[in-house]
């Protein structure tokens, strides 16, 4: 026997007669027990965190300049977000290269749930079929949080063209080849062009802008005679006159904010039928406590029958998706509409 000198007390050891056997099955038990304490400890303290998020400001990095039907969709939700949580939510636009730039640096972002990012249908969608280089994955390097609205678009021309239907437009552009263009500001204007151009068999040539704002303006100063823009952007230079609407492109239905208005399916294209979307994510990692945290007060957001309303004005429908069902949603638009650009002829670059 073993004797161990503990201050002024001699215990015992029997470590030689304690069988080999025993001994590991003690030390799996200690092991066992350190696990499970872990186990249970962790998403104690991931629980925690979320009750407490956020503790500082949320920065939602907006791809689009101001004026963008994404911008207001995300100023809207930012400001009811602000109240629900009681800490600043900033609105921060990082507009150029069809989102590129704001959904690479939210990916790139800490996984805290302080920075989010407003997608939409060109940042986890298209872009796939547009930039060769994608400096992200949508659909890796993002936690969908849920989808905010669906967006419906104008065409509008130039006031000063002797346009005022769809049809006159394809009857235009036939008659004088090469003298249409048509600003492409996000990945559903350029959709929408394309798909027109193509569909009624005229030339236009596309121009790209960093968003609709600027070219919404450049079509009104008369520099470029076509675009597709959501309702949201154009439609108080509609009312000015400073743009002419001829037709709406929704999912079918007229708008019920330009009802006077055709579909462009209904007169000239059958089955010409698109719509925008925004919806909020995190960056992949961000712990899942935090983003049913975010899902659940942007929930409250969107059900609010004020937002509703506010969309509604601005050609846009308010739509609820959760994290699940939208990352569903999400992975259906990354195969959809890089296949639609490219049966249009758009190659990635």
């Amino acid at each position: 026997m073993l004797n161990i000198r503990l201050g002024c007390y001699r215990a015992p050891l029997v470590a030689r007669r304690w069988p080999h056997a025993l001994l590991r099955a003690h030390q799996k038990v200690v092991l066992l027990v350190a696990m499970l304490v872990s186990a249970w400890a962790v998403p104690v303290a991931a629980q925690t965190a979320a009750e407490a998020f956020p503790t500082k400001p949320i920065h939602i990095i907006v791809p689009f300049p101001a004026g963008s039907g994404t911008d207001v969709a995300t100023r809207l939700v930012a400001q009811r977000l602000e109240a629900a949580f009681k800490q600043g939510v900033v609105t921060d636009n990082r507009p150029g290269a069809s989102g590129t730039i704001a959904a690479a640096a939210v990916a790139r972002a800490a996984p805290d749930g302080y920075t989010l990012l407003m997608g939409t249908n060109s940042t986890h969608g298209a872009n796939p079929g547009l930039i060769a280089k994608l400096p992200y994955d949508p659909v890796r390097d993002f936690v969908p949080i849920g989808l905010v609205g669906v967006f419906s678009s104008f065409l509008v021309v130039n006031p000063a063209l002797p346009i005022k239907t769809p049809a006159e437009l394809i009857a235009y552009g036939k008659a004088n080849p090469k003298a249409l263009s048509f600003a492409a500001g996000n990945t559903s204007s350029l959709i929408m062009g394309e798909m027109f151009a193509r569909g009624a068999g005229i030339e236009m040539l596309r121009v790209p802008y960093t968003g609709n704002p600027p070219g919404i303006t450049d079509v009104i100063a008369g520099r470029v005679q076509v675009m597709f823009p959501d309702i949201s952007s154009s439609i108080a230079h509609v009312k000015s006159g400073s743009l002419r609407a001829i037709a709406v492109v929704t999912m079918g239905e007229r708008s019920p904010l330009a009802p006077e208005l055709p579909t462009v399916s209904e007169t000239v294209l059958p089955n010409f039928n698109f719509i925008g979307w925004v919806g909020l994510f995190a960056p992949a990692g961000t712990p899942a406590p935090v983003i049913a945290r975010l899902a659940a007060e942007l929930q409250k957001v969107v059900a609010t029958p004020e937002v509703g309303q506010r969309l509604q004005q601005l050609g846009a429908e308010a739509k609820w998706m959760g994290p699940a069902e939208f990352r569903t949603y999400v992975v259906s638009e990354v195969a959809r509409l890089p296949k639609i650009l490219s049966d249009i002829g758009v190659q990635a670059q």
